[in-house]
């Protein structure tokens, strides 16, 4: 049996450089061709996609001021309040009874009111023509647009329908 041995042979191009050197010069180019093309796509998207970088100083600042509301609720929560006793009132805030109701439950601060959105989509199963005025959950809830529930100890004890009814109620 012959004995192979290994010899490691870096054999000299026209310029004087070693096949090693060369390899490593291509590799860097490679990388460098990779991390350009991923630089100019990350632009392309934050500039046109997304809109997250602004070109040309377009600074405008945009004062955003929040309020937390705690008058809107959800009509799957009317049961759920951490109140011994408060009202509910459903109505659409497409109609015009919407804002006159914020305005009432701005008005009565010796009552706690809560308004439900019938026109909001999570609510939208609770709406029906026909109404149950004996309801003491929120999965038995069908209600009209412009109505009333007075709750107390987590019960419903009193119902009101009709817009003129609801105001008067208030007034």
């Amino acid at each position: 049996m012959k004995k192979i041995k290994n010899k490691r042979t870096l054999y000299n191009n026209k310029s004087g450089d070693t096949t090693y050197s060369m390899e490593l010069k291509k590799l860097f180019i490679i990388l460098g061709i990779i991390l350009l093309v991923i630089i100019v796509l990350y632009l392309i998207i934050g500039i046109f996609v997304t809109k997250d970088i602004k070109l040309f100083g377009n600074t405008e600042n945009v004062e955003v001021n929040s309020t937390i509301q705690y008058e809107e609720i959800l009509a799957g929560e009317t049961f759920n309040m951490n109140k011994d006793e408060y009202y509910v009132i459903f109505s659409d805030s497409t109609g015009n009874y919407y804002s006159i109701y914020k305005n009432i439950i701005s008005n009565q601060t010796d009552k706690s009111i809560y308004i439900v959105d019938l026109n909001n989509p999570l609510n939208r199963s609770y709406v029906s023509d026909e109404s149950n005025k004996e309801v003491q959950k929120a999965s038995d809830l069908k209600v009209k647009d412009n109505t009333l529930i007075k709750i107390n100890n987590k019960q419903n004890v009193e119902y009101i329908e009709d817009k003129d009814a609801i105001l008067s109620y208030f007034n």
